[in-house]
């Protein structure tokens, strides 16, 4: 099952790295569908039951093998300190909220999460506005009063910036982007705390 599983995360990750245009066309293919798919694919049983314990790996929580971000923590306990409702809105096939939440009690992180959202739950991926008006409805707050932090132009900014959210593009593992219609471009999560701060305290 192993195998299987991490096959189906490399298939995954070349969606992520697809155009808009891939991403929009990926739109309404729900999990089962794509597992059944690629059971189909490697010639395994592709039964409801073998499905269903594909799905449940898929959700099984990732402390072992995943670490925040640096600055991560530090971000989400200034938005915290800020007084501000965090909602963390995420792209996947596989792992709906409560898989996260497992997640982020296990990385020490939900103390300063509010909600989550996930393409999983919206029925959508990003950049679909239904997922970014999940996480408006999630915040409680009016879109001009939401921030956006993402680190890809078209999935995150362009789409908080259409429903008129603010944004900062963070870019930690990428090259520093030639233009952004982002509020903010911050190099790093540290960087990033610092421009929410001063998005939120500007006149």
């Amino acid at each position: 099952m192993e195998a299987l599983v991490l096959d189906l995360i490399e298939k995954s990750r070349l969606g992520d790295e697809a155009s808009t245009i891939s991403t929009e066309l990926r739109v309404g293919v729900d999990a089962d569908t794509l597992v059944t798919g690629c059971l189909n694919y490697l010639g395994l049983d592709a039964s409801e039951n073998t499905v269903a314990r594909v799905r449940r790996a898929m959700a099984l929580p990732v402390h072992d093998r995943l670490r925040p971000l640096p600055g991560a923590i530090e971000l989400l306990a200034e938005a915290h300190e800020l007084g501000l409702r965090t909602v963390i809105a995420s792209n996947t096939y596989w792992r709906d909220a409560d898989s996260y939440w497992e997640d982020f009690k296990l990385l020490g992180m939900a103390d300063h999460v509010d909600a989550i959202v996930t393409s999983n739950d919206a029925g959508h991926l990003k950049p679909h506005p239904a997922v970014f008006e999940m996480a408006i409805r999630a915040s409680g707050a009016e879109p001009a009063r939401c921030v956006v932090i993402g680190n890809k132009e078209e999935n995150d900014i362009l789409p908080a910036l259409a429903l008129g959210m603010r944004a900062i593009l963070v870019h930690p593992d990428d090259p520093v982007p030639a233009s952004s219609r982002a509020h903010a471009v911050a190099p790093d999560l540290w960087e990033c705390a610092r421009a929410l701060r001063a998005m939120l305290e500007a006149p």
